[in-house]
């Protein structure tokens, strides 16, 4: 059994687990963590091609999202055009194989019916 941890209420009534979870929440984020887990690192470009269903816009707006929060490093190059890579930080990673395990259960219970239910 895990030990029971106690999670002190921020004033603004949300903990550190709230937060994480609505972190790794927001559509399409997972997506991005777990895609960036599967490779060293990633051009922007990769990324969009392999989430084909994220704009570019979206799909800046979170790689930035990550970054702030320490998830995603980014390197820039000035090349012409600009190239611009994309990794996991350790903490990022540490999220990495938190979403390996939501993915691995996702698979192992089967809960397609809910995605076919959802877009009628």
């Amino acid at each position: 059994m895990s030990p029971k941890v106690n999670h002190q209420l921020q004033p603004d009534g949300y903990c550190s687990v709230d937060k994480y979870l609505t972190l790794i929440s927001t559509k399409w984020t997972a997506h991005i963590v777990w895609l960036l887990g599967q490779q060293e690192e990633m051009r922007f470009g990769q990324i969009r091609k392999q989430l084909a269903l994220v704009s570019s816009k979206v799909l800046t707006e979170r790689l930035k999202l990550l970054s702030e929060h320490g998830f995603v490093w980014r390197k820039q190059q000035d090349t012409i055009p600009v190239t611009v890579n994309y990794g996991l930080t350790p903490k990022g990673k540490e999220l990495a194989s938190v979403v390996d395990i939501i993915v691995q259960k996702a698979d192992d219970w089967d809960l397609s019916d809910l995605c076919t239910r959802s877009q009628k």
